[in-house]
């Protein structure tokens, strides 16, 4: 297998599935002809036996092929979400690091992120909320990472700078506004990743001119 290969059966081994032309965002959107090269490509790694292909969808999904979930799973739409939410990220010409999809950060009823990663150089958790559930479900969904915040094993995290340990923003993607709150990391909710995307973007922006004031400020003199 050639780089390009090596990195797609990494991308369904951490996304569990990805439809053809996520596949081709991902791994060919910058050739001339991405769905002929995309298609080759799939299907002699098909042939091979190292990816599967699942018909019952359009575009087809593929699967590696040494995969358990079923074709029809009820997470399989959870899934190909969270693929566009890092196709978006992409987008937007930073990518993102350390990616894993569905993190364990202990037992079973501990916090499980849909997905972690660091991304403008922020460590996030992120929760792709499509359906709409009650104020009390959700809150009890961040108690669990008010749970996961004071063991301090996220201290000792890959992604943490030793001296610099930031616990990461929760980012709910929903439609819904949810009243849920912290006193201990940021919650911000947005319907999509471009929406998050500007709304840093327009903080960095405001950072400039902030310490600019404060300094004009500072050189004042009062008669």
């Amino acid at each position: 297998m050639n780089k390009r290969d090596k990195a797609i059966v990494e991308a369904l081994r951490n996304f569990r599935m990805l439809s053809r032309d996520q596949i081709i965002e991902l791994y060919f959107n910058n050739l001339k002809n991405p769905v002929n090269s995309a298609n080759n490509v799939l299907k002699r790694l098909s042939r091979d036996g190292i990816i599967k292909c699942s018909k019952k969808y359009s575009p087809y999904v593929y699967f590696l092929a040494e995969s358990k979930i079923k074709e029809d799973s009820q997470k399989a739409p959870h899934f190909l979400g969270l693929a566009d939410v890092v196709i978006e990220m992409e987008k937007t010409g930073h990518s993102p690091k350390f990616l894993t999809i569905e993190p364990k950060y202990g037992k079973k009823g501990t916090v499980e992120p849909d997905m972690f990663c660091k991304w403008l150089g922020l460590p996030i958790f992120i929760e792709l909320q499509r359906s709409t559930y009650t104020a009390a479900v959700m809150q009890k969904k961040i108690d669990l990472y008010e749970n996961y915040f004071y063991s301090d094993d996220w201290k000792q995290e890959p992604y943490q700078e030793f001296g610099r340990e930031r616990f990461p923003k929760l980012i709910l993607i929903t439609n819904t506004r949810y009243p849920v709150k912290s006193e201990n990391f940021n919650i911000i909710q947005v319907p999509n990743i471009t929406e998050l995307y500007n709304l840093v973007q327009q903080r960095q922006q405001k950072k400039p001119v902030e310490r600019q004031q404060i300094s004009v400020s500072s050189n004042l003199k009062f008669k």
